[in-house]
C-alpha cells in the first residue's frame, strides 16, 4: 500500500459499558442500519467460529461508500479485525481494540484505505479520509446510545444498582454571570473581549462541570449527583431556540452517560421545548423533571409565612400571580384558589388566560381575575409570586403597594435587584428552600447562602432519594395541588426546609419583618384615625 495513497483513520471513545457487550453490539452487524445514522446497509454473508463476512453500504454527506468485508473476533486479545475483499477503495483494512478503563472501555478503531483515481486523487482522499473518520464516530455514538438507552428501558419500574442518582442542569442567567463564574473557577484569569468570549461560549456544547458525593439525606438515605452546564444565556432563546434545544437535549444525554437516574431541567432549560413544541423526552431516556412542583411548593410556603410574619390571614388577602399561565403559576394559582380571597393570574397569552381563568372558576372559593396587565395586578395585590419566565426584569418596585408580600421565583428575577429604599414591602426570592447537606457547587449560581438551593434542583434530589425515577413534573400546566403537597411532604421527610428570606445578598431576618410589620401597623392606625 504506497504511502502516498494511503489513508489512515483513527476514532477513540469510552463508553460505559464491558468489553463483552460493546463486542456483542459491534458483532450484531445487522442492526445497524436501524440504530447507526451514516450505516444505510450492513447484513452478515456468512458466520463461521470467529469469523464473519459481512456487506456494507455507508453514507457521509451524500458520498455513499460500498464494500465487503471479512472480520476476525480474537476474545483474548479484545480485538477485530477487518479487511475488505471487495468495493469502492482500492483497499481498507483496520481493527478494533478493547481496553477496560475507569469508567468503563476505551474503544479504538485504527483503518487504513487506499484509492488511486487519477487527476482527482488527492482530493478524494481527503474526503474519504473524513467520510471514514464521521462513519466511525457515528458508530461508535450510536452503540453508546444504544447501551445507554437499553440500560434505562431495563432499568424501568425497577431499583438498578446501574442507574441512580441525580443531574441538575443549570445554566447563567446572562453574560456578567458568565464573567463571574470564570473568575471564581480561575481568579487570576484575565477576561477576553466579549465578542470572542461570548461566540466561544455560544459553540461550546454543554458539560458536565462537577460531581456532587454522598448527599445525606436527614433520614440517612444518601444519593449523589452532578452538576451539568447547559451553555447559553436566556436572551439567545429568541436568536437561536432550536440550537439551544440542541444543548439542553446534550446536557440530558451526559446525564444518561453518568447513569444518572433522574434528570432536573433547571431555569430557562424547561422552557425551551415548549417555544417549538418538541417534548425533550422524546430525545432521551433518562427521566425528566423540571422541578416546577417543589418550586412552587416552596413559593407557597414563603407566602404563608411571610402573611403570618405580618400577622395577615391569607384568606383576606388579595393575591396576584404573574405568569399565571406557566407551569409554576398554575401550580400556585390553583392551591390559592382554595385559601385567598381573590387571586388575580396574569399571562402573555389571551387564549392560555382564557383556559385557566375557566379552570380556576370552577374552584369557586376566591374571587378569579384574569388579565395580561402585569402593573395593574401587582398594585390591586396584597401578595404577589412573580413566576413568568422573562429573559429580564419585568415589574418595577414601585408598583408594590406598602404592606405588600412579593415572592419573586423568576430566574432571571422578574424584579431587579436595583438598590431601592423601600422598607415597607416584604420582598424576597421565592422557590428556594434549604438544603440537609450543601451541595458546594463551585460557581455562583445566584444562591444567597451556601444551605440554599433552588426548588428545581431539589426536587431532582429528593426523587433520587426516594429511588422515584419517573418524569414528575413535566409538561406545561399540569401540576395540580396534591402533587404540590406530596413533594413538599417528601422534602420534609428529607430534611428540606424552606430557605430563609433574601432579596438580592440582604437577610430578610426577624427583625426586617417586624420593622414592615410595625410600618404597616401604624399605617393603618393613621388610616382609622382619619
Amino acid at each position: 500500500m504506497s504511502s502516498r495513497n494511503l489513508v489512515k483513520v483513527k476514532v477513540s471513545r469510552v463508553i460505559a459499558a464491558e468489553v463483552s457487550k460493546i463486542l456483542h453490539f459491534l458483532t450484531e452487524v445487522d442492526e445497524f442500519p436501524s440504530y447507526v445514522s451514516s450505516v444505510k446497509q450492513a447484513s452478515v454473508l456468512q458466520r463461521w467460529q470467529n469469523k464473519m463476512k459481512t456487506k456494507w453500504l455507508i453514507q457521509v454527506d451524500h458520498l455513499p461508500i460500498s464494500w465487503i468485508e471479512e472480520d476476525v473476533v480474537d476474545f483474548e486479545k479484545n480485538t477485530i479485525s477487518f479487511k475488505a475483499l471487495e468495493g469502492d477503495l482500492q483497499e481498507f483494512k483496520g481493527r478494533w481494540k478493547f481496553k477496560p478503563v475507569s469508567g468503563g472501555t476505551l474503544v479504538t478503531v485504527t483503518a487504513y484505505a487506499s484509492l488511486n483515481i487519477p487527476a482527482i486523487g488527492d482530493f478524494a482522499r481527503e474526503y474519504v479520509e473524513k467520510t471514514l473518520t464521521k462513519n466511525f464516530e457515528a458508530i461508535l455514538k450510536a452503540i453508546e446510545a444504544r447501551i445507554i438507552s437499553l440500560k434505562y428501558k431495563a432499568a424501568k419500574g425497577t431499583v438498578s444498582q446501574a442507574i441512580s442518582g441525580f443531574g441538575i442542569i443549570g445554566h447563567l442567567y446572562n453574560f456578567y454571570h458568565l464573567e463571574r463564574c470564570l473568575k471564581m473557577l480561575n481568579p487570576g484569569f484575565k477576561m477576553p473581549s466579549r465578542d470572542f468570549l461570548g461566540q466561544l461560549f455560544n459553540v461550546t456544547p454543554s458539560f458536565k462541570l462537577y460531581d456532587i458525593q454522598d448527599f445525606k439525606s436527614k433520614t440517612g438515605a444518601s444519593s449523589h449527583g452532578c452538576f451539568i452546564v447547559a451553555t447559553f444565556i436566556p436572551d439567545l432563546i429568541e436568536k437561536d431556540v432550536w440550537s439551544i434545544f440542541s444543548k439542553v437535549v446534550k446536557a440530558c444525554r451526559i446525564a444518561e452517560e453518568h447513569g444518572m437516574g433522574i434528570v432536573t431541567l433547571g431555569g430557562f432549560t424547561s422552557i425551551v421545548a415548549e417555544r417549538i413544541g418538541q417534548a425533550i423526552t422524546d430525545m432521551v431516556d433518562i427521566p425528566i423533571t423540571t422541578g416546577n412542583t417543589f418550586t412552587a411548593a416552596m413559593a407557597l410556603e414563603g407566602a404563608y409565612k411571610a402573611a403570618s410574619g405580618l400577622g395577615l390571614d391569607i384568606g383576606a388577602l388579595k393575591v396576584a400571580v404573574i405568569g399565571g399561565t406557566g407551569d409554576i403559576g398554575s401550580a400556585c394559582a390553583r392551591v390559592l384558589t382554595e385559601k385567598a380571597a381573590q387571586v388575580t393570574v396574569t399571562g402573555r397569552t389571551k387564549s392560555n388566560l382564557r383556559k385557566l381563568n375557566k379552570e380556576l372558576l370552577k374552584k369557586r372559593k376566591a374571587k378569579i381575575i384574569a388579565t395580561t396587565n402585569n402593573e395593574a395586578a401587582v398594585r390591586d395585590a396584597d401578595i404577589v409570586i412573580a413566576c413568568a419566565s422573562a429573559t429580564s426584569s419585568i415589574l418595577l418596585v414601585d408598583w408594590f403597594k406598602p404592606g405588600s408580600i412579593v415572592c419573586d421565583v423568576g430566574y432571571p428575577k422578574n424584579i431587579s435587584y436595583t438598590p431601592t429604599n423601600r422598607d415597607d414591602i416584604l420582598i424576597f426570592s421565592g422557590g428556594l428552600a434549604k438544603t440537609p447537606s450543601p451541595l458546594n457547587l463551585p460557581i455562583d449560581l445566584g444562591l444567597p447562602s451556601p444551605d440554599s438551593i433552588y426548588g428545581c434542583f431539589a426536587e431532582a434530589v429528593i426523587l433520587s432519594l426516594e429511588k422515584r425515577y419517573e418524569n414528575y413534573s413535566f409538561g406545561r400546566g399540569n401540576i395540580m395541588p396534591d402533587k404540590v403537597e406530596e413533594i413538599k411532604v417528601l422534602g420534609q421527610k428529607h430534611g428540606f426546609e424552606l430557605s430563609k428570606f433574601w432579596w438580592g445578598e440582604r437577610l430578610m431576618d426577624d427583625l426586617a419583618i417586624a420593622k414592615i410589620k410595625e410600618r404597616l401597623d401604624s399605617s393603618k392606625k393613621i388610616f382609622a384615625v382619619k
